[in-house]
């Protein structure tokens, strides 16, 4: 048997008319509706989603690409541009 566990809650009234929605065109039961709804969140959250990893390479590596274009075009710009990108994320995160 399946270890589930029961929750109650309460939603706009604007959700459940889109879960009523979903339920007639797919002929799915609120709690399967709501389950896929929270799976998919939980994983988007935890930055898990194969969408979510495709994104985090393509950003990975054009930073690569254009770190390696500056490094060897500009050699003199790499080490300022590599400090100012660090003084504007920790002002970032120490405005959070």
């Amino acid at each position: 048997m399946v270890d589930e566990v029961r929750i109650t809650v309460r939603i706009p009234r604007e959700l459940a008319n889109g879960v009523e929605k979903v339920q007639e065109a797919r002929g799915l039961t609120p709690s399967i509706i709501l389950r896929n709804a929270l799976t998919l969140y939980l994983a988007t959250i935890d930055g898990s989603t194969e969408t979510e990893r495709r994104r985090q390479f393509s950003s990975e590596y054009l930073f690569l690409g254009i770190d390696l274009l500056i490094q060897r075009q500009f050699p003199d710009a790499h080490q300022a541009l590599m400090a100012e990108a660090d003084r504007r994320v920790e002002a970032l995160y120490a405005a959070s």
